[in-house]
């Protein structure tokens, strides 16, 4: 859930100082790709709540706790307009579930949800009481688990982000609109909509926070629907130690709802460990 903070200004008290020089960099190449949101794998991740619909072999009797969990996420320019990498581009993220240490089950990979957007970002150079405003987004997002029939998971958004950051922690804030689909005329049609509810598990909008302490990085984002009587939301925390000049050792904690598609709408704890790229 961790979304993408690319920003590229040239203010010297920001801490995404360091990013913002390493996309400048990348984007010079119009046939560059880039990190997107977080890159990692996580060959040891334990869930409280493990889903089994997605493939036949496994049962909840049958079903493992502890899993590998990774995720890829990458995005290239389509139109960069200005030399600031101001400009439309498309990203991609996916992140899998793998019952890796499942044996009896062949070792299947339980769930894999693919996340393509499209989005136009605007690069800031405002400061406004202390704060460095970064980056502006908009776009068009759809995520989705691959599956048909009752196992079938998907929907679209449009959204908006805002980026800003300090001398010691960046900032971001992204709200979204569900895009209306259709009512399913049986649950195992094909057209209509697979998961009618899924706004009142993942909410409309999610907060982040990054901040760096000494070769430590810790990062959380919030998800909540924001409603009263029946509220539901999620955060995910991730704290990272510097290993080498590009990847970090990595701990992932998450409670709540929307750890994957098939299980949105279930509570679920997470703890992971592994590896990722650096990100800061």
């Amino acid at each position: 859930m961790a979304e993408e903070i690319s920003v590229v200004t040239k203010k010297e008290k920001s801490i995404l100082e360091k990013r913002e020089q390493a996309l400048l960099q990348t984007t010079a190449n119009p046939f560059s790709i880039s990190q997107h949101r977080l890159n990692y794998l996580l060959p040891v991740s334990y869930i409280s709540k493990p889903g089994t619909r997605t493939v036949e072999e496994l049962t909840n009797d049958n079903v493992d706790n502890v899993e590998a969990k990774y995720q890829i996420s990458i995005k290239f320019p389509i139109y960069l307009p200005t030399t600031d990498a101001s400009g439309l581009y498309f990203g991609f993220t996916a992140v899998s579930y793998w019952q890796l240490y499942n044996s009896e089950a062949s070792k299947p990979f339980r769930e894999t949800n693919y996340e393509p957007e499209l989005f136009y970002s605007w690069q800031q150079n405002h400061s406004i009481l202390g704060f460095e405003f970064n980056q502006v987004q908009f776009g068009i997002n759809h995520q989705s688990n691959g599956q048909s029939g009752l196992s079938s998971r998907s929907w679209n958004r449009v959204f908006a982000s805002l980026v800003f950051s300090d001398e010691s922690a960046f900032y971001y804030i992204k709200a979204w609109h569900r895009l209306a689909e259709d009512e399913k005329e049986t649950p195992l049609s094909v057209i209509g909509d697979d998961n009618p509810d899924i706004t009142g598990y993942l909410g409309h909008m999610e907060f982040g926070v990054g901040t760096q302490l000494g070769k430590f990085n810790l990062f959380t984002a919030v998800r909540n629907n924001l409603k009263l009587s029946d509220n539901k939301g999620s955060v995910e925390l991730n704290l990272s130690y510097s290993l080498t000049e590009g990847y970090d050792f990595l701990i992932q904690y998450f409670n709540g709802y929307g750890d994957s598609l098939i299980d949105y709408d279930r509570h679920q704890q997470r703890i992971s460990l592994g590896m990722q790229m650096k990100f800061l």
